[in-house]
């Protein structure tokens, strides 16, 4: 049976204090009687110790369930009154069975005092009230940390995104083919050769702007998937098609910056296409809360399954350090279906 858990110092902080205040307990108890010989004083001392053993860890268990019924920080205080309001009832009655058992025991020659009782229940109310308050500081210390290691844990994964993110659409390949598109457009028609760089712009400037935050609003990651969709279909041409469907109320969700990137990439680097089989690519978000890029499978030859590469392994893993619903694909006759939860706006973010 596991133990009871409210911090992770609960057995060590327990370790330290029970015997001093098993000393304490049988001394209110018993006063100088306590030390008239080394039989009685050990005898004392474990008893109260073993009560007061299994009442702590009893206070235990209805901490961790307070912690459970109230996990708001702005539930502390019914969550502490509850807690020290069981723990000072259970002091009494504790107090009473360890009074009791020194009774029962013929060689303490001991009666049990009301003044003595009340002295003890006061001193054992003092400790739960202060443990009470240390186990909470403790908790909220442990949970700034865990939050502290979890957000910079968060902040390296982000960090290998864009490293990931540069090294795959910055490669060049990709700048080679986009240059090559853009030196016939300039010979051809220097209008659309002047869109096509001002969208080319775009494409990088969104990719390498040195922004420190981990989320993007879903307008500012569709303005940049409808540049970079544009240099694809220059390169592509009927080969993809692309159809964007996104509710208004929708686009000041969030989501991890370059999230669409990564799944449009994951298609086209894995799905084979032609004029003649187009990769028709949707992506679309009502008022669920839920993004969907879907598109047809035809993979590649020699290629696995699209998704089974690095980048949406990647922001999997973002959506559970942010503790977010996972990402979820599905496939169903013949279609690809990934669906990327959004985020609520509760802080700030990229523009």
């Amino acid at each position: 049976m596991e133990l009871p858990k409210y911090t992770g110092k609960d057995y060590y902080v327990l370790s330290l204090i029970l015997f001093p205040v098993s000393v304490v307990m049988s001394y209110a108890a018993m006063g100088n009687a306590l030390f008239g010989g080394f039989r009685v004083f050990l005898a004392a001392t474990l008893l109260s110790a073993a009560v007061l053993g299994v009442y702590f860890t009893a206070c235990g268990w209805w901490a961790v369930a307070m912690k459970q019924r109230f996990p708001r920080e702005a539930d502390t205080g019914r969550k502490l009154f509850f807690m020290i309001a069981a723990f000072l009832v259970l002091s009494g009655l504790v107090l009473l069975l360890i009074f009791n058992l020194f009774e029962r025991i013929p060689f303490f020659h001991y009666r049990m005092s009301q003044g003595r009782f009340a002295w003890a229940y006061l001193g054992l109310g003092f400790v739960n009230i202060f443990l009470s308050f240390l186990f909470e500081g403790i908790s909220r210390f442990e949970a700034w940390k865990a939050n502290l290691e979890r957000k910079e844990q968060l902040e390296r994964n982000f960090r290998q995104s864009q490293l990931q993110a540069l090294r795959s659409q910055a490669d060049p390949h990709f700048l080679f083919n986009s240059l090559n598109a853009l030196s016939c457009l300039i010979e051809e028609d220097p209008e659309e050769a002047e869109r096509f760089l001002d969208e080319l712009s775009k494409v990088y400037r969104y990719m390498l702007r040195p922004e420190t935050e981990q989320l993007a609003p879903l307008r500012s990651e569709i303005q940049f998937m409808e540049s970079y969709f544009y240099l694809l279909r220059a390169r592509f041409g009927e080969s993809l098609r692309a159809h964007i469907d996104i509710d208004p109320g929708s686009l000041g969700c969030l989501l991890p910056a370059l999230a669409l990137q990564a799944a449009v990439e994951d298609a086209v680097s894995s799905n084979a296409m032609s004029r003649e089989q187009p990769l028709a690519m949707e992506i679309k978000a009502g008022r669920d809360g839920v993004l969907l890029v879907r598109h047809p499978i035809h993979p590649k030859a020699g290629n696995g399954k699209p998704g089974q590469g690095g980048r949406l392994d990647l922001l999997a893993r973002k959506y559970r350090l942010l503790r977010q619903p996972e990402i979820s694909v599905q496939e169903e006759e013949g279609m690809r279906t990934i669906s990327i939860p959004l985020i609520y706006n509760t802080g700030p973010v990229w523009k």
